[in-house]
C-alpha cells in the first residue's frame, strides 16, 4: 500500500472515530452527576455546616459513604424540602448568606439524580470542610471576644430535650461604641441549637445581676427573650427600642451590618447571651463565646434601631379541650399574676391595632397594621412566635401596587429563628404600612410536655405556655 493510501485511510478513520469519541463523552455526561464534581460541593457548602463532627446534626457528612448509607433519607427530605432547614418560603425576598442555607432547584435535582442512579462513588471520596466565614474588619473597627463567665452544663426539664439559658456577659465597654457585626462560636456545637444576643443598658445591669444571683448555677432560665425586668415593659413600651442585637444558628456564618450603619452600645452596656441547648446528643459543659465587631462611638455611622411590630393573640381552646384556663378572663388573670403590669399587654395590643377591646376578634389567625412616621430604610427582618405558631408573614404596603413581602415563614418552627439581612435594603416612605400576620395550630399542643400541654386560652405573653405574633425590623430613620 502506498504512503498516500495510508494517509487517506488515517484521515478517513479519524473522521469516523472522532464522532464516536464525542458520542462516548456525551453518554458519560448523560450517565448522571459525578460525586466529586457535582454532589460533594453542594453538600460541603450547604449541609456540612451542621453535618460535621461535633456539630448539632446527629451525624456528619465526611465521605461519600456517609451519604450512601442514608440515601433513602436524603431523598425523602430533599423531596419534602425539609432539608436544609430554611424557614423562609418562596414568597420571601433574598437574604444575605442564603446560598449557604438553601439549595437551588438545580442543586436539589442534582443530588436527587445522583441518589436515583444508585449514589455511585468510591466510599472514601471526601466531601471537604465548609468554608470559614469571612472575618474582615473595616477601618477603625476592632473585634472584642466575650464569653460566658463559667461553663454551664445544660439540663432540660423532665420530658423535654431543650434548655433555654441566659448568661450575663460584660464586654467592658468604657466608651460608647457601635456594634457592626457579630460572630458566635458555640463551646459545644453538638448541643447549641441557636444563640441570641440582647443588649442590657447600663441602667438595667443591676437588675440583670440580681436575676443572675437569684438563680441556681450560671445564668438563668429564659424563653422568648432575656427574661429581665426591663422586658416586662412589654411589647407596647419597647416597640422602637428592642434589646435584640444579633443571632446565630448552625450553618450561619455570622451577622455583618452594611457599610455606614451600626447598633449603638453606650459605655457600660452589658450583653445577655441566650443559648438554646438541645440535649439529643447528651450533656456536656458549654462555654460559648461571641466575637463582637465594634466601631468607635464617634464614628460617622447611622444608628440602627430594632423595631417591634406585634399583633394581638386571641386563640380560644380547641373544640374538645377543657380546663380552667380555657376561660379568657382566667387566662388574662393568670398573666397578671405572673407578669404584673405586663399582663395588660394583651389588652394594649388590641387598642394599638384598632381591635375591639371589649369583644376582641378570636381565632387561629391575627394581624396588625402600623405605619412609618418618617422615611425608613429596612436592613433586616425576623419573626417571633412560640410553640403553637403555624406561620408568620411581614409585609410592606399589602394590597397596594407597591406591596412587597419582607418575610414569609409558612411553617413556623420555634427552634429555627434568626434575623434575616435583606440582600437589598428596602426604602419606605413616611406613611407606608407594615403588616404582621400570624396563624396558630392548637393541635400541636398534644405533642408538647409539661405545662405547655395544658389547654389554655392563648393571649400575648412571655412564657412557654403563652403565645406571640411579632415582626422585628432592623431599620435606620430618615431615608
Amino acid at each position: 500500500m502506498s504512503r498516500r493510501m495510508h494517509v487517506v485511510l488515517l484521515v478517513a478513520l479519524g473522521a469516523f472515530v472522532l464522532p464516536l469519541v464525542a458520542l462516548a463523552a456525551t453518554r458519560e455526561d448523560a450517565a448522571g452527576p459525578g460525586f466529586a464534581t457535582d454532589v460533594a460541593p453542594v453538600v460541603r457548602d450547604t449541609c456540612a455546616g451542621c453535618h460535621q463532627l461535633g456539630g448539632i446534626a446527629p451525624f456528619a457528612f465526611r465521605t461519600a459513604s456517609d451519604l450512601q448509607r442514608r440515601k433513602a433519607a436524603i431523598e425523602a427530605v430533599l423531596r419534602a424540602k425539609t432539608m436544609p432547614p430554611w424557614p423562609p418560603g418562596s414568597g420571601s425576598p433574598r437574604y444575605v448568606g442564603q446560598e449557604h442555607r438553601t439549595l437551588t432547584d438545580e442543586e436539589r435535582a442534582t443530588v436527587l439524580e445522583w441518589v436515583a442512579a444508585g449514589a455511585k462513588a468510591p466510599a472514601a471520596s471526601p466531601i471537604g470542610s465548609p468554608k470559614a466565614a469571612a472575618k474582615a474588619t473595616r477601618q477603625g473597627e476592632t473585634v472584642r471576644t466575650v464569653a460566658m463567665t463559667t461553663p454551664y452544663t445544660p439540663a432540660a426539664q423532665s420530658g423535654s430535650t431543650d434548655d433555654y439559658r441566659c448568661f450575663l456577659i460584660d464586654p467592658k465597654l468604657t466608651d460608647d461604641a457601635f456594634l457592626t457585626g457579630a460572630q458566635i462560636e458555640p463551646g459545644q456545637a453538638a448541643l447549641v441549637h441557636h444563640v441570641i444576643l440582647f443588649r442590657v443598658r447600663p441602667t438595667e445591669v443591676a437588675a440583670a445581676r440580681r436575676k443572675d444571683a437569684a438563680s441556681k448555677g450560671p445564668g438563668w432560665t429564659c424563653f422568648g427573650d432575656a427574661g429581665l425586668p426591663s422586658d416586662a415593659r412589654g411589647a407596647i413600651q419597647t416597640l422602637g427600642d428592642s434589646s435584640w442585637i444579633a443571632a446565630w444558628a448552625p450553618g450561619w456564618g455570622g451577622e455583618r451590618l452594611p457599610d455606614g450603619v451600626g447598633i449603638p452600645l453606650a459605655a457600660g452596656t452589658q450583653i445577655v447571651m441566650q443559648v438554646h441547648y438541645n440535649l439529643l446528643n447528651g450533656r456536656q459543659p458549654d462555654r460559648s463565646k461571641a466575637m463582637l465587631t465594634l466601631a468607635p462611638g464617634a464614628a460617622a455611622l447611622t444608628k440602627v434601631e430594632t423595631s417591634l411590630y406585634p399583633a394581638p393573640v386571641e386563640v380560644p381552646c380547641a373544640a374538645g379541650e377543657t380546663g380552667a384556663l380555657c376561660d379568657r378572663g382566667a387566662a388574662i388573670g393568670d398573666g397578671l399574676r405572673k407578669y404584673g403590669a405586663a399582663g395588660f399587654v394583651p389588652l394594649g395590643l388590641l387598642y394599638l391595632c384598632g381591635k375591639d377591646v371589649q369583644a376582641p376578634p378570636t381565632g387561629l389567625s391575627s394581624s396588625c397594621d402600623r405605619s412609618f412616621k418618617t422615611p425608613t430604610t429596612i436592613y433586616g427582618v425576623a419573626g417571633h412566635m412560640h410553640l403553637l405558631g403555624q406561620s408568620i408573614t411581614v409585609e410592606l404596603n399589602p394590597g397596594t401596587p407597591s406591596a412587597r413581602t419582607l418575610l414569609d415563614i409558612p411553617r413556623w418552627d420555634f427552634h429555627w429563628q434568626t434575623v434575616y439581612t435583606l440582600a437589598e435594603p428596602v426604602k419606605a416612605a413616611a406613611g407606608d404600612v407594615v403588616r404582621v400576620s400570624c396563624t396558630w395550630d392548637t393541635t400541636k399542643r398534644a405533642a408538647l410536655t409539661g405545662p405547655a400541654r395544658t389547654p389554655k386560652y392563648l393571649v400575648w405573653g412571655e412564657g412557654t405556655t403563652d403565645e406571640m405574633c411579632l415582626g422585628v425590623l432592623q431599620v435606620t430613620r430618615g431615608g
